[in-house]
């Protein structure tokens, strides 16, 4: 069910059978660990056999559209501790899966909730994704500034410190980063939406791994533009080592404590 802010107009998903989803921090069985297939919805894909990830519906969505990819069967797995055979087929099931969702919702959105801190219930890893039947605020209006733009603010990503770089992608701390530590994978082609993930798997493991060396739990996830072709699609990656306060929640300004060149001097160590 969606709602609106009284003043505003935007939107707010209604959820409260999410109430009822099971906290596995607070003592609750593990839904994802193998032997427990029949606790989540029935599965969607999986890899390997016996299975290595596996995709299902999610049993409490937020929206009609929302999906679960458990990354691997070991309930203690970290993603950087994976095989880079094993991580890079995680990403390429879970771009299928936007794929195959975006042909039913207005926007997808992909994300990873690490640990407790960062909005788990469930330590087990996993990451979701959540198609809405609207452009959330946040990509439609990064998409409006990417149409002012003289040219495109992230083609030229070289302004931000770079942490470490591929073929393909640019890992860069963002000068204006609205979290302590937040990294930027940004694709060094101009593409609005996800393609070929190349290797961006390892880019995020080195970046997981980084991560928890400032926090176990942590955050990921994808910003991209299906309806605006000037948009320049990227990941978006921080530790929790705040929680979002009054302030931020009134203004709707961060407060960043870590400068982009601490966090490039610090992480481009972790470059695989």
């Amino acid at each position: 069910m969606i709602g609106k802010t009284p003043i505003t107009g935007d939107p707010v998903i209604l959820a409260p059978g999410r109430e009822e989803r099971p906290n596995v921090y607070d003592g609750a069985p593990c839904p994802f660990c193998p032997g427990a297939e029949d606790q989540t919805p029935p599965e969607i894909a999986r890899d390997g056999d016996p299975w290595r990830i596996r995709v299902f519906p999610n049993r409490y969505p937020p929206t009609e559209h929302a999906e679960v990819v458990v990354e691997s069967a070991m309930h203690d797995d970290e993603f950087d501790a994976l095989s880079p055979d094993h991580a890079q087929r995680a990403i390429e099931i879970t771009f299928d899966r936007y794929h195959a969702l975006a042909s039913k919702a207005a926007y997808v959105c992909i994300f990873k909730n690490h640990g407790r801190q960062a909005g788990a219930s469930i330590p087990h890893l996993h990451s979701q994704l959540v198609g809405t039947s609207f452009v959330p605020p946040r990509p439609k209006r990064e998409g409006e500034a990417f149409v002012r733009a003289i040219s495109c603010p992230l083609c030229n990503s070289t302004a931000h410190p770079l942490i470490g770089e591929t073929k393909h992608y640019r890992w860069i701390a963002p000068r204006g980063a609205r979290f302590a530590w937040q990294q930027w994978i940004v694709p060094k082609a101009h593409e609005h939406d996800l393609v070929e993930p190349y290797e961006l798997a390892s880019l995020m493991q080195s970046s997981a791994r980084a991560m928890r060396g400032i926090s176990e739990a942590f955050n990921w996830v994808f910003i991209t533009f299906p309806h605006e072709r000037s948009g320049h699609w990227y990941l978006e990656l921080f530790p929790r080592t705040a929680m979002i306060a009054g302030f931020e929640i009134g203004s709707d300004v961060f407060v960043n404590t870590a400068m982009s060149e601490t966090v490039a001097g610090l992480f481009s160590d972790f470059m695989s």
